[in-house]
């Protein structure tokens, strides 16, 4: 009976010492800062991490976004291009075909 009686005793110490920090006093009165904190931390970690995530999302879309406006650019650009150089291939095969009727071969300038 003694050894279940020691038992109990240091269980209940174990749960008590559990409950209570070492550098905490039971007979001083909290702060009101740490009461403040005490009270509100906890209510806002979820707010934190709610915040971090629409955060995160709303700057991920707006990359997202951000991507696919660059992208449309650069295939205008692309497209704008691809049209100049089909205009200018066709400048020059109308020149190519206006040239070698004009060209004079007594006047050539290279001697060989």
């Amino acid at each position: 009976m003694a050894h279940l009686m020691r038992l109990v005793r240091t269980r209940s110490l174990r749960v008590y010492q559990w409950r209570t920090r070492g550098y905490s006093s039971t007979t001083e009165p909290r702060s009101a800062h740490s009461e403040w904190y005490a009270s509100m931390l906890p209510g806002m970690i979820p707010v934190a991490l709610l915040g971090s995530a629409v955060y995160l999302g709303l700057q991920l879309l707006q990359s997202q976004l951000d991507h696919e406006k660059f992208l449309d650019e650069a295939q205008n650009k692309v497209r704008q291009l691809e049209e100049e150089v089909d205009r200018l291939q066709e400048e020059r095969a109308l020149q190519a075909s206006v040239v070698p009727s004009s060209l004079n071969t007594a006047f050539k300038w290279w001697p060989w």
